[in-house]
């Protein structure tokens, strides 16, 4: 029901009932009817809510269904014909940047798509490849994760991404499950509180073991301006630069 959505994203947001009103620029009284189902909102109203409560596309779209609304954002699949455009425009980034590694990501950091840099990574662990959770390969036990030698740094800066996510999207949502499958593996407990970059460093490198050696990398990552679909929202692409020439 539209009036437990909306409290809940609220209380979870950690607004009062004054304080979205006077983002929304509602009275508070109204908001008050809203929550206790004394009054039912517009369209308008719905997305003006969802809009001060911060919540991305897919979750305004529930919020719009709870109220008896249809979406008003399209939630596509990665391979529909609808994010094509999308695609190819990934595609010439992730070539371009070959043959330093750069993946496709999800909101739950689920691997979209990879040039041959990322796929040789992510292929340390069998049968890893485009489907696999790049958390996953980070967090549990196996190649990936005894490749990276400063572990507990870059784990630490994953969590943080995983918690924001969580945040973002809420209890029910796939960044939040995979969040918990994290919190599980061993060592992670003690990376739930932050992590913080070592000292005199200017961004958190990756130092990473292949074929005997460490490579140290820093990561961009990009997305996409003005999105009206909530998977194109929440797609990202993520850059592995070389900080040393032996890196590359």
């Amino acid at each position: 029901m539209f009036e437990t959505t909306l409290r809940e994203w609220r209380n979870r947001r950690g607004m009062s009932q004054m304080a979205l009103a006077m983002a929304a620029d509602v009275s508070p009284r109204h908001l008050s009817f809203l929550e206790s189902a004394r009054a039912r909102p517009s369209t308008d109203m719905v997305l003006r809510l969802a809009e001060a409560l911060d919540l991305p596309l897919r979750e305004r779209n529930g919020m719009l269904v709870a109220a008896g609304f249809a979406p008003q954002f399209g939630d596509s699949d990665w391979q529909s014909p609808q994010m094509a455009e999308i695609r190819q425009a990934a595609r010439l980034l992730l070539d371009a940047h070959a043959p330093n590694p750069a993946m496709v990501l999800d909101a739950a950091f689920g691997i979209l798509d990879a040039n041959v840099g990322a796929l040789r990574l992510v292929a340390m662990t069998p049968g890893a490849g485009i489907g696999s959770n790049l958390v996953d390969l980070v967090y549990q036990p196996g190649p990936v994760r005894e490749a990276i030698v400063n572990w507990e740094d870059v784990a630490g800066y994953l969590m943080l991404r995983l918690r924001e996510a969580s945040r973002r999207h809420g209890p029910s949502s796939a960044a939040t499950q995979v969040l918990a499958r994290a919190r599980r593996q061993p060592g992670a407990s003690a990376l739930d509180q932050g992590a913080v970059s070592p000292r005199g460093t200017v961004l958190l490198p990756l130092e990473f073991r292949i074929d005997g050696k460490i490579t140290r990398w820093f990561t961009t990552v990009t997305s996409f301006g003005a999105p009206q679909d909530a998977l194109a929202e929440e797609v990202t692409i993520e850059q592995f630069h070389p900080v040393t020439s032996q890196s590359a």
